[in-house]
């Protein structure tokens, strides 16, 4: 991959001359590494990349912004699989991160402090899988799900203004979710028929159609006094089409600190469901901005039990009930 495209990113999206040569020097070393026999980051594979990520771990110079580097520069390069196998790996310290001050605000500093000294934490260049022993430990060493409901990947809450919003001038909480749903399928369609990537998803026709006879996903459906909400499959194109039930709970799941733990080509550690509360999490986010209260937000099912989806019940606060039919 040639060095300026990656240089011309770093300097659309305003980022610093001394990140920015960092990480073409970062991208220079890893294409070296893989010369002769790999032309370019663009035709590496995750072989190719996990031993360079351990001739990295060996020089004993951990830099995340190395490895955050070179998953841009996949991504840049149309190499998506490889991207999604680097985001596991750079995501995972702000969720730890982000985890540790939502556990501090639950259970309190010194409680928390005492979980996190514990934790085998896993290190800069380490595989995906590296964090299960991590995941596992937090899940055990906490009391409640709702310790683990943070909003793991720090998304600040102007994110969701816009929705709170088009709730605010909606007839009541039964049309926004529908209208909610119906914005979503729209946007995937748009995805669809151009073929750009949604977020690391790629959309398919059969996708678009599987999300609009779903009103949970991406929308949310009221009974009662509660919001069921599945969540999305991660890789939905490929769940559709595959019909192994372990096989679709591993293109299920999202999460980098458990999604290997359902990879069935390795031989990771099992984590317990609860874990699905830190997507319950971003759940809970989601409405607590929509409706302007504390929600709470029950997990139902998830892909690490052995469900199909992931699956949530939010409980509208008894203050908003007047937005109910």
């Amino acid at each position: 991959m040639k060095e300026q495209i990656l240089y011309n990113f770093y300097r659309k999206n305003e980022i610093s001359e001394d990140e920015t040569a960092k990480a073409l020097k970062a991208l220079e070393n890893c294409q070296n590494f893989l010369k002769p026999e790999i032309d370019g980051i663009e035709n590496s594979n995750e072989a190719d990349i996990r031993r360079y990520l351990e001739y990295l771990a060996e020089q004993k110079h951990p830099d995340t912004s190395a490895v955050i580097a070179l998953s841009r520069a996949a991504w840049l390069g149309g190499n998506r699989q490889l991207y999604i196998f680097l985001v596991q790996i750079t995501e995972r310290g702000r969720i730890i991160k982000n985890m540790k001050e939502h556990i501090d605000k639950v259970l309190g500093k010194e409680r928390s402090r005492e979980i996190f000294s514990e934790l085998p934490c896993p290190e800069v260049f380490e595989p995906p899988e590296k964090a299960l022993s991590f995941t596992n430990s937090l899940v055990e060493a906490v009391e409640s799900g709702r310790a683990l409901q943070a909003n793991a990947h720090g998304i600040p809450v102007e994110a969701f203004a816009k929705e709170a919003e088009l709730f605010r001038t909606s007839k009541d909480l039964d049309s926004y979710l529908k209208d909610a749903h119906k914005r979503s399928v729209h946007v995937l369609q748009e995805h669809a028929d151009s073929g750009e990537i949604w977020f690391e998803q790629i959309i398919t026709q059969p996708v678009v159609d599987f999300v609009s006879n779903n009103p949970e996903i991406l929308g949310g459906v009221l009974e009662g006094s509660r919001i069921y909400w599945t969540k999305i499959p991660f890789d939905p194109d490929a769940w559709l089409k595959e019909s192994d039930p372990e096989k679709r709970r591993y293109l299920a799941c999202h999460c980098p600190m458990a999604r290997e733990s359902l990879n069935t080509d390795i031989d990771g550690e099992k984590i317990s469901g609860k874990w699905c509360n830190c997507t319950a999490g971003f759940v809970k986010q989601r409405f607590n901005a929509v409706f302007g209260a504390e929600t709470e937000v029950e997990l139902l099912e998830s892909v690490l039990d052995g469900a199909e989806s992931c699956r949530f019940a939010v409980h509208v606060p008894k203050d908003r009930y007047y937005f109910l039919k």
